[in-house]
């Protein structure tokens, strides 16, 4: 068994020439050969839920069967167990699986089947990136078939043969730019099944993130961060496409789970970490408007010019925010498709690639440490909470980020918590989060009402419409902060003991 540690980027096929004559790769003599592979599942697929990939591979007269296994794709890094076998033909041999966690019933032979086929053109070069740190650069096109379906592929593979692993980074640094390489979370394997099972593209929700006690804060604060990245770039494609907004809402979330992650644990990180919050700002800055303006078109227009009743007014408010709204994701695509956008992917593959060491004899448990921070920000929201009447817009503002801080952390901190009095905080927040988003999203579509000239009777009626909005929403709020106020005080769940679990 190996553990397989690669970099993947997508790479349109109009750049292929230009990326064979990039200078890193100036010096090495290029070997091209034709792939053939095919994968197999169960009619229920059985593998696939147990996040596993089983093919049989034709490499020029060589054949090799391999079990992959194991989630990977955060920020183009693929991290996975894998198990190769030479085989004398086109056949499976079940029984060299043994040990592997593949400890499947004995009648899983009978039942597995062709599932998808995979047939590629690889083109890979052997680069020496530094005195004994060998690289192997893999350009792929082809194609994924299941039955008449078929999904073309384009993508480089970068891996370390030997050396330092992380020598593959500073490789991809070199690539990147010059032809417009993106990070890619999506495998071979994700594509065949997404084919066989027919699947659409849908938003991804977050997922919990992989928390033990035993972990070191330096190793949650990568747990947490990967799930997230994981939830972000499962839903950029569905944002580079624009056309259902709940895509752009679930990677904005995970966008702020990410910059979360790398807050909460502020004090035990480095610089690296600060400069990718930094990079991350900088996304999240595109995306803000983006949303505005798909909230606007989607949802708080239309409520508004029904209640107000110009069909006329309607047609060219409509008109107009549509352009904006498609301006404005025209600016987040392209700072998508950017070098900065891929270098930030990476930096962030990098991060959760560096080996993590265990805790310190002087650091905090990280028990301890999540309730030291969730403590501190429960009572800095229900302060400024309890004096609601008193503060500004700005301050309101301000209330409704620390409410978000202190979801995102209880959510990303989830596993060390116990269930019940977990669930309170969060349905407090929630519903704390809903009267302060009110009145934010009432704010935001005046400000970008105005900035489409509406007629001036449908102005005056849209500020009246916009401030019962406001006042709805901070009518529940102090209600809802004392719910919160009155939650039992959250503890962490007891250490889990041989033959039990946790509490």
């Amino acid at each position: 068994m190996a553990a397989e540690i690669e970099l993947k980027f997508e790479l349109a096929p109009r750049a292929h020439a230009a990326f064979r004559r990039l200078p890193a790769l100036a010096g090495t003599r290029p070997r091209t050969t034709q792939l053939k592979a095919t994968y197999f599942d169960t009619p229920d697929f059985a593998l696939r839920r147990r996040e596993m990939a089983l093919r049989l591979r034709r490499v020029g007269r060589r054949w090799i069967q391999t079990l992959k296994a194991g989630r990977s794709g955060a920020g183009g890094l693929h991290a996975r167990e894998e198990w190769e076998f030479e085989r004398p033909g086109p056949t499976l041999d079940l029984d060299v699986l043994a040990g592997t966690p593949l400890d499947a019933p004995g009648d899983l032979g009978g039942r597995l089947a062709e599932v998808f086929t995979v047939d590629m053109r690889r083109t890979t070069w052997n680069v020496e990136v530094s005195p004994g740190n060998l690289v192997e650069v893999a350009l792929d096109s082809g194609e994924v078939r299941r039955g008449e379906r078929t999904e073309p592929v384009s993508e480089v593979e970068i891996e370390s043969v030997a050396g330092d692993p992380l020598a593959v980074f500073e490789l991809a640094e070199r690539l990147v730019e010059p032809v417009g390489m993106r990070p890619s979370a999506i495998t071979k394997a994700q594509r065949g099944y997404r084919l066989a099972l027919a699947e659409l593209p849908a938003p991804e929700r977050a997922r919990p993130a992989a928390l033990d006690f035993s972990m070191s804060t330096g190793a949650a604060a990568r747990a947490m961060a990967r799930a997230a990245l994981e939830q972000l770039q499962a839903n950029e494609p569905g944002v580079m496409a624009a056309e259902d907004p709940e895509f752009l809402h679930q990677f904005r979330v995970a966008l702020r789970r990410l910059r979360s992650a790398l807050k909460v644990f502020r004090a035990v990180l480095g610089n690296a970490e600060a400069d990718i919050e930094g990079e991350l700002r900088w996304i999240s800055a595109f995306t803000g408007p983006a949303r505005d303006w798909d909230v606007l078109v989607t949802s708080t227009l239309p409520a508004l010019v029904e209640a107000h009743g110009d069909a006329r007014t309607a047609r060219l408010l409509a008109g107009r925010a549509a352009a904006r709204m498609r301006a404005a994701h025209r600016q987040l695509g392209e700072a998508l498709e950017s070098p900065r956008y891929s270098r930030l992917m990476l930096a962030l593959a990098r991060w959760l690639a560096e080996p993590v060491p265990g805790p310190a004899a002087d650091e905090e448990p990280l028990a301890r440490f999540a309730q030291r921070v969730v403590r501190k920000r429960r009572k800095r929201l229900l302060a400024d909470a309890v004096r609601l009447s008193a503060l500004t817009p700005a301050e309101r503002h301000e209330l409704r980020l620390d409410a978000k801080r202190l979801r995102y952390a209880l959510e990303g901190l989830a596993p060390l918590f116990r269930r019940r009095a977990l669930a309170a905080h969060l349905e407090a927040l929630s519903e704390i989060q809903d009267d302060l988003g009110r009145a934010n999203d009432a704010a935001v579509a005046q400000r970008l009402l105005d900035e489409l000239s509406p007629p001036a009777a449908f102005a005056q009626f849209a500020r009246g419409w916009f401030s019962g909005q406001a006042q709805t929403g901070a009518a529940g709020l102090e209600r809802h902060a004392r719910s919160l106020a009155a939650t039992k005080r959250l503890r962490v769940r007891e250490r889990p003991q041989a033959g039990r679990g946790p509490a």
